[in-house]
This record gives C-alpha cells, sequence and structure tokens, in this order.
C-alpha cells in the first residue's frame, strides 16, 4: 500500500491564493512557466503520483467558461472538458513538472487521438491567470 503524500499548505493574503507542496519541495505559484488544469482523478495525489511517478504541487483553480461531460470515444466512455460560455469547473493546477512528467502526463490524455492540449483561464484565489487543459479533439 503506498504512503498517503504529507504536503504543507501554503497561502498568500494579498490574492487569497493557497497551495500545496510536498514535504521537502517548495514551488512559486506565480512563477510557474504553464499552469496544467486537471480535474477527476487526477487531482487525487495518490493517482497522479502513480502517472507521473511522485507526488507534485498543486492549487485549487476553477477552469472559467468550460464545463465536463461524458462522451463516449472509439465506444469507450471519457469525462471531456469542454468549453461552455458561462459556466465553470473546479479542480486543480499542477505544479512544478518536468518534462518527461508532462510527457507521462500528456500519455495518460492520450493526447493527438483523444484529446488535445488547449488554452483556458484559470481562477485562483483572485486571480485570473492563464494555463492549459486538456479538451476533446
Amino acid at each position: 500500500m503506498k504512503r498517503k503524500p504529507r504536503f504543507r499548505i501554503r497561502y498568500e493574503d494579498e490574492t487569497f491564493a493557497l497551495w500545496l507542496e510536498p514535504e521537502g519541495r517548495e514551488v512559486s505559484l506565480w512563477e510557474e512557466k504553464e499552469l496544467i488544469f486537471v480535474c477527476g482523478r487526477l487531482m487525487e495525489p495518490i493517482f497522479l503520483s502513480g502517472i507521473i511517478g511522485r507526488t507534485a504541487a498543486m492549487a485549487p483553480a476553477v477552469a472559467l467558461d468550460c464545463s465536463r461531460a461524458w462522451e463516449e470515444f472509439n465506444g469507450k466512455p471519457y469525462i471531456f472538458l469542454r468549453k461552455s460560455s458561462g459556466k465553470f469547473v473546479p479542480g486543480m493546477v499542477l505544479l512544478g513538472l518536468s518534462s518527461e512528467e508532462r510527457s507521462r502526463l500528456n500519455q495518460f490524455e492520450e493526447i493527438d487521438t483523444v484529446r488535445k492540449v488547449d488554452q483556458v483561464t484559470l481562477r485562483i484565489g483572485e486571480r485570473d491567470v492563464r494555463g492549459i487543459s486538456f479538451f476533446k479533439r
């Protein structure tokens, strides 16, 4: 049985943003090159660590003008993120991923066959920022 990850909770008064850092790792929420928004099982630290190979830092976020939907692709059910004006999807932003970890995440999300990477506006605390997420192809 995998050991439950331990996190340090960080909070910023100015923006009301919070994020979680795994023990022994420090990240800067606002200095990330590319914020990666996920929802569903990828928000679970143990599940995510099975995909990328370690516990990742993350921050609660909302994807603006998006919705989630179940759809079939090649006879298999998937949850897809889609653009939907005025709606939102709660999730997490992954922080501090290496290019290798990003590659594993893209493989899990079946980029180029089932999903594509696209830009999304995210709200973290009281700040709106640009990021990316995984949408239906």
